[in-house]
């Protein structure tokens, strides 16, 4: 089996001997063509598709926290694997997407949740070398969460665990998550985030999408949470990965300093807003955004990346797409066409920095 090392190794001498063969420079920029790795990328499993169309109707039984969308249904294999070979994508870490697991019973949940890491760890499987996964969990669910944590990294082998910004009206840092929290801390374990319309704040403008305002905000509350909660204190063993940039957190940094001053930008000393110091993460909460990594999903103009480099820095931001919302093709040319970053910080965000965060990839 070939490692991501040997398959470069092995294209990128390809290139150069069809270079001087040819004799012109052709070979040559194929051979420095970036390799990527996708932290931000999503799938449809045939029973998570099922589950979604089964609480789509807003006439179905549905719990609160469950929006009636469904999984895309025109994901392919096929039509997945010419993106990620269009735009140099080496590999994609499959997670899923809205709108969740909140409806049905607990039996069910589990059955869909352990269907959808299954047909991850197949197509890992199939097609090695090009996927990995970050493995769902039905959090409102403790036993079955810790049963899931352990089949999915243990046996399934996925490389994190994916979850939701929040559930329902709880987010991450709630009290409730805390023996799940523990043994992802245990494992040392990487944690996707990808956000979801909470209950609070659903439909809240008309003729404006949840996902326009509502993503980015819940991101955030869900950042602001795991470090206000001192979940990033108690547990600072995980590895968390949020998705778009961030959301609002870069754009509201002020409000997340309070009480302290700080050098977001170095010799530039920033006055938190308001006088109360987050008691419970005493490193700050800008130390704790920085163990913190983000991918450039949707984020990759020159406005969100330029606030993202200089709250979070550069080893934190990650290579993800949001495929299917997103192509590849789209995501490249955004975040190469920004202006933010020279080539070495390119070459970081595109595979080098997820590398050190997740070795393993490596040997896929």
């Amino acid at each position: 089996m070939q490692t991501i090392e040997r398959r470069k190794f092995l294209a990128g001498a390809g290139a150069l001997g069809a270079a001087a063969f040819a004799g012109n420079s052709v070979g040559l920029a194929a051979a420095a063509k970036p390799r990527r790795i996708d932290v931000h990328h999503h799938y449809t499993p045939p029973a998570y598709l099922a589950y979604t169309k089964k609480y789509q109707s807003p006439s179905a039984p549905r719990a609160s926290g469950m929006n009636t969308g469904s999984a895309y249904p025109g994901w392919t294999l096929d039509a997945d694997l010419a993106d990620m070979d269009a735009s140099g994508v080496e590999i994609a870490l499959l997670s899923m997407t809205t709108p969740g697991f909140l409806s049905g019973e607990r039996d069910e949940i589990r059955a869909v949740a352990r269907a959808c890491n299954e047909y991850a760890a197949d197509l890992k499987r199939d097609h090695r070398g090009r996927f990995g996964s970050f493995a769902t969990l039905p959090m409102r669910d403790t036993d079955g969460a810790l049963l899931e944590t352990a089949y999915a990294l243990d046996t399934l082998k996925a490389e994190g665990v994916g979850l939701y910004s929040s559930y329902g009206d709880k987010w991450l840092g709630d009290a409730s998550f805390d023996p799940i929290c523990e043994e992802l801390n245990r494992r040392k374990c990487v944690v996707y985030v990808h956000p979801i319309d909470p209950d609070c704040c659903r439909n809240t403008l008309p003729d404006v999408s949840d996902t326009v305002i509502e993503y980015g905000a819940d991101t955030t509350r869900a950042i602001a949470n795991l470090i206000f909660s001192g979940n990033t204190t108690r547990y600072p063993d995980i590895k968390w990965i949020f998705s778009h940039g961030g959301g609002m957190m870069p754009f509201v940094i002020e409000r997340f300093i309070g009480g302290t001053s700080a050098e977001i930008v170095p010799g530039i000393v920033t006055k938190g807003q308001g006088a109360n110091k987050p008691s419970k993460a005493p490193a700050g909460a800008l130390a704790e955004i920085r163990k913190m990594y983000f991918d450039c999903a949707q984020a990759a103009n020159p406005v969100a990346m330029r606030a993202l480099k200089q709250v979070a820095g550069v080893p934190q931001i990650l290579f993800g797409t949001d495929y299917w919302y997103r192509s590849a093709k789209e995501t490249t040319q955004n975040l190469d066409g920004c202006g933010v970053f020279n080539a070495a910080e390119l070459a970081r965000i595109n595979s080098g920095n997820v590398l050190a965060l997740l070795p393993s990839l490596k040997t896929l």
